[in-house]
């Protein structure tokens, strides 16, 4: 799955800058891996068994991605990660640059995780979507 077109709406919607360097204070959105330096981040992950195809039914995915948000503070982690559930859930059809979104949506409430060698926090989300390419 092509997670650029998620990461741009994250971008567009203000919540952090797309290839943005770690060390910077600002929120930088990374696709599918983060630098350690990176204290305030946001991660979009495809599976690691890839997107299925089914022959059934051409042009059209189910799968899942994960989100890990990393902050400073739980407040500041907790409250990215909630801005970031609500630009991300799709409960109707939505167009973004080269697919349609039948549906997205999180499994789960945000898990945190605990502190990295860093002091920084991160919270993780497992998303189902459905989707076509345009």
């Amino acid at each position: 799955m092509d997670l650029m077109p998620l990461a741009t709406l994250l971008s567009d919607a203000g919540l952090g800058t797309l290839g943005q360097t770690a060390n910077s204070s600002a929120v930088s959105i990374y696709i599918n891996m983060m630098p350690a330096e990176a204290e305030l981040a946001i991660l979009l992950r495809t599976p690691l068994s890839g997107t299925r195809i089914d022959y059934e039914l051409p042009g059209y995915y189910r799968t899942e991605f994960q989100v890990i948000v990393r902050g400073r503070s739980y407040a500041a982690a907790s409250d990215l990660m909630a801005r970031v559930l609500e630009s991300l859930t799709f409960l109707v059809e939505t167009q973004l640059d080269s697919i349609a979104i039948k549906h997205c949506r999180p499994r789960t409430e945000p898990v945190p995780f605990p502190l990295s060698k860093g002091n920084l926090l991160e919270f993780n989300v497992m998303f189902d979507i459905a989707f076509t390419k345009i």
